[in-house]
């Protein structure tokens, strides 16, 4: 009885102490997410994947050759064709993406012994691996892989019990290289007489210290490298270990830099390995929490949840179009009219922000460098930029870094946008013509509403943080005019246009018009007036041409757009649009990536934004403010989250059930003024234990919460609320909806024709 009591008691104190009760049974949770495969995935396009962030692997079968693929990818490994003695020539002054395009490293593959007849796979979200059957007409082979989340390498296990004539037959493995050439060219081959583009030469397979090499050897200079071995067990099991390392600009060193990550692994245990990868899931996961009575919705965003740790790490690079899991495509590199941007949104209110960090190097390494570079008429898409690298700070609450590391790179960015403007007769400010993002093939045009909204947030946030820190007391008032002599947006009937000389009179995937409203909230949809602009200039840009020229971006875009609006309803509609796969000419696959160009060129950033725009039904934060349920579909009556997080560095938990806001939780990570919006309450009262903490309320449904850093606070309109955050129930019918399943594989392969390239031997 003494045990039993004493073991309550350390229960209660932990209840106490967060007060919230957490009733999730998390395995079991992701398990109804997990990825699972009816029919054999054939192509990337189908394929299931791991990765570490740097690392990993697109799995699926070749029948052709009778083989399963495990598509090694490594996300820093690239060209640096301008740039010998550094990683990247990436930003380096005349470089293009031939120079600094993705390489393709290869594919380990496993050949049965049998002709394959059936491949059953299952993608297990919570320990982040792949387990799957083969069947042959000789029996079966079953697979695990994994790619260890703190070691460069990829992990294969395999049990055949293949037989013929009641005897044991042997499967094998059989490494094969990829093409050492920019996608690029495979996607376009007059581009190598074009471009003069040289071949790397072919790569040199070799023994390092006992283990298989292959390293690929660049015309820049220095390597890479992927090791393997396959390590036997009884009953006709192995484990194969791949690592792929990437020294470059050194030559000679990527080959034993793998080769010892390959002997590391092999000498030590599988347990070992599994429980330290399975850890730093099981806690990744745990950072947050949410769930909805939409079981593909809420599938679709688990998935993009673990897309985001399998392609993006602290210590790696910026992810790109693809992370590691490249393919050959017309786009193997960054891009910054959009994707960039998009793509790093979900990685703040998740509560993920640590593994977007590489985001923050990637500016903070190259910012002087690519400055000059993107001073013409398509310099907003940097400005953009720079306000993803604002947010993740502002998420964080950390106004330290806004000060010391953006502040600086703002007011460069703010005199270049200087340069661009002139005085008109009225003595009003206008911009000189510049590019909105893909309107009339990247045509420029003067006043574009994309770069107006981005001035404004610009001067207004420099302003901002100026005067929060007593700091550019000149500039400030520089900046004050120049904000209020900048002319308005234009706008006709349809709302709001590209720029002053050019409607919206064509269906068009970009909502860089709309940018004012979302992400910027430069037009702040509380002013009624403000509010009828945007709604209508949202409504036009989604149905004029019949939505002929939209693609996935648009969706998304839009459900964020009519989020910010409060229109949850039309929110939602967007995202089952995007979810149903109606999006024109572009394509979601069944393992949650999405393609255009036909199917063959990956852009990772929109469904990674459509995580983004599910979260903001529900938590919103801009104008500092907290909103909670501010776009909640009428359809979605209970909600649960846990821990998602705000601007100002706040964690915030909350409830609905029966379309009602039961409670929220909300914890200070930096001391920040905390205002809460919640528009179904009329009083918040503490709930929690403790403290009594100061509420203020400033009107029906916004209330002033005075929190320290540190403190939190259960808030409830009524004191009867028991707080619980659980998990919403869904038909079991609906669960697993990803992966191919029966009678929905392609027909047709999405893949470019690869050109027969004489690759030369290394002189």
């Amino acid at each position: 009885m003494k045990k039993i009591i004493q073991i309550t008691f350390i229960l209660s104190v932990l209840v106490c102490k967060s007060q919230i009760v957490s009733d999730i049974n998390w395995p079991g949770f992701m398990a109804q997410h997990d990825l699972v495969w009816e029919e054999i995935p054939k192509q990337w396009n189908e394929g299931g994947f791991v990765g570490n962030g740097q690392v990993g692997m697109m799995i699926y079968a070749n029948l052709d050759d009778n083989r399963l693929d495990f598509h090694v990818g490594r996300q820093d490994v690239t060209d640096h064709r301008k740039a010998p003695n550094k990683k990247t020539s990436m930003g380096v002054k005349g470089a293009n993406l031939f120079d600094y395009s993705r390489l393709d490293i290869g594919s380990m593959v496993l050949r049965p012994a049998g002709k394959i007849l059936d491949i059953k796979v299952r993608q297990d979200l919570w320990n982040a691996e792949i387990r799957g059957t083969i069947i042959t007409d000789l029996g079966e082979i079953t697979f695990r892989a994994f790619t260890p989340y703190n070691r460069m390498l990829n992990v294969v296990e395999v049990h055949s019990t293949e037989t013929k004539s009641n005897k044991t037959v042997d499967y094998s493995w059989e490494w094969l290289a990829g093409l050492p050439i920019s996608p690029r060219i495979i996607a376009k081959p007059s581009a190598l007489k074009e471009k003069d583009y040289a071949l790397n030469p072919k790569p040199d397979i070799k023994m390092v210290d006992g283990i298989n090499v292959c390293e690929q050897s660049l015309l820049a200079g220095g390597d890479y490298a992927t090791a393997w071995t396959d390590k036997p067990s009884d009953g006709n099991k192995s484990t194969m270990y791949i690592a792929v390392a990437n020294e470059i600009p050194a030559s000679y060193v990527s080959a034993k830099v793998a080769a010892k990550t390959v002997t590391g692994a092999v000498i030590t245990s599988m347990k070992t390995i599994e429980e330290e990868h399975r850890t730093w899931w099981h806690n990744y996961f745990q950072k947050s929490f949410l769930s909805i009575p939409d079981a593909r919705m809420e599938s679709f965003y688990w998935i993009q949840i673990y897309k985001m740790a399998t392609c993006s790490r602290a210590d790696g690079p910026a992810l790109d179009l693809m992370g590691p899991f490249l393919k050959n495509t017309s786009w193997p590199g960054l891009w910054w009219n959009l994707n960039v941007q998009l793509t790093y949104w979900p990685f703040n209110a998740s509560n993920h922000l640590d593994i977007a960090e590489n985001f923050i190097t990637l500016i903070d390494d190259n910012f002087d460098m690519m400055l000059p570079s993107k001073r013409g008429k398509n310099f907003g898409d940097f400005a953009w930029a720079m306000h993803n690298y604002w947010l993740i700070y502002s998420y964080r609450g950390d106004a330290e870094a806004i000060r010391d590391k953006w502040l600086p790179k703002a007011m460069k960015i703010a005199e270049v946008y200087e340069t661009k403007m002139i005085r008109n007769a009225d003595n009003k400010i206008e911009l000189t013509a510049m590019g909105s993002p893909e309107y009339g093939g990247f045509k420029a045009f003067p006043n574009t509403n994309y770069n107006l909204a981005l001035v404004r947030w610009v001067l207004n946030t420099l302003i901002n943080t100026s005067e929060t820190h007593d700091l550019n007391t000149n500039e400030v008032k520089k900046w004050k005019g120049l904000l209020a002599d900048l002319i308005t947006y234009p706008e006709d009937e349809n709302g709001l246009m590209i720029g002053s000389n050019q409607p919206v009179d064509i269906s068009h995937r970009h909502y860089s018009h709309l940018l004012g409203l979302y992400p910027l909230f430069q037009l702040n949809p509380d002013d009624l007036k403000v509010r009828t602009l945007v709604d209508k200039s949202v409504v036009h840009w989604h149905q004029i041409d019949e939505s002929k020229g939209l693609v996935g971006y648009s969706y998304t875009g839009g459900a964020s757009l009519y989020a910010a609006l409060g229109r949850g309803d039309d929110a939602n509609k967007m995202l089952q649009q995007f979810l149903d796969g109606n999006i024109q000419s572009a394509m979601l696959l069944p393992n949650t990536f999405y393609m255009e160009g036909h199917g063959r060129n990956p852009v990772i950033e929109t469904p990674l934004s459509a995580a983004s725009s599910i979260i903001e039904l529900f938590l919103q934060s801009w104008g500092n403010k907290i909103r909670v349920f501010p776009a909640t579909p009428n359809s979605f009556q209970d909600v649960s989250f846990k821990d998602l997080r705000a601007e100002g560095g706040f964690l915030v938990s909350a409830s609905r059930k029966a379309g009602i806001t039961e409670f929220v939780k909300i914890e200070s990570l930096a001391g920040n003024i905390c205002r809460l919006k919640v528009s179904d309450w009329k009083k918040a009262i503490q709930i929690s234990k403790g403290s009594k903490i100061k509420i203020i309320k400033v009107e029906n449904g916004e209330f002033q919460i005075e929190l320290k850093k540190g403190e939190s606070i259960v808030l409830a309109s009524n004191k009867a609320v028991k707080p619980i955050i659980s998990v919403i129930s869904n038909s079991k019918s609906d669960i697993n909806y990803y992966g191919v399943k029966k009678g929905k594989s392609y027909t047709e392969v999405y893949e470019y024709p690869v050109p027969n390239f004489d690759l030369k031997a290394k002189e």
